[in-house]
């Protein structure tokens, strides 16, 4: 006795596909992902997957949100230096150890950040987060520009 395929194991009706889709997820953590790779999307539009390959937008957006965080680490000690004070308390608390566990907990804790949003770039979620991360940092360094020109600071 002969059973027919299984519906999951069926093309849709229209689609010109004969076998099985055979493809196997890859994870984020394989060698293509840090090794290299052939991969710069996916086949179908409606793919959302890990890719071997990143474009220069994606490098540009990353490399600004860098610079950001680099312009806020400036600003903040800028401002706590001429008597500013520190709002986020975490932030605050980590000043409290000195400005070289800020400095490298606030570069690692976007870097890491930044690294797990450009690998997952291909989910909305990663995109969101991308975006969001790019304009929470703009906005934050408009209000440091703005507290530049309004807060007198005194300049030996």
């Amino acid at each position: 006795m002969v059973l027919p395929p299984a519906p999951e194991a069926q093309a849709p009706a229209g689609d010109e596909r004969r076998r099985v889709d055979r493809r196997r997820p890859q994870g984020i953590w394989n060698r293509h992902t840090w090794f290299g790779g052939r991969r710069r999307g996916g086949r179908r539009r409606e793919d959302a997957l890990f890719v071997d390959q990143h474009g220069a937008g994606l490098f540009f957006v990353a490399c600004g949100i860098v610079t950001l965080n680099v312009l806020d680490a400036f600003f903040t000690v800028l401002f706590l230096s001429h008597g500013g004070r520190e709002m986020n308390p975490l932030v605050d608390q980590l000043l409290r150890h000195g400005l070289w566990p800020f400095l490298a907990v606030k570069s690692v804790g976007i870097g890491l950040c930044i690294l797990l949003l450009c690998l997952a770039k291909n989910f909305p979620m990663a995109r969101l987060g991308l975006g969001f991360l790019f304009v929470a940092y703009a906005a934050l360094l408009a209000w440091h520009v703005y507290l530049l020109e309004h807060v007198p600071l005194s300049f030996p």
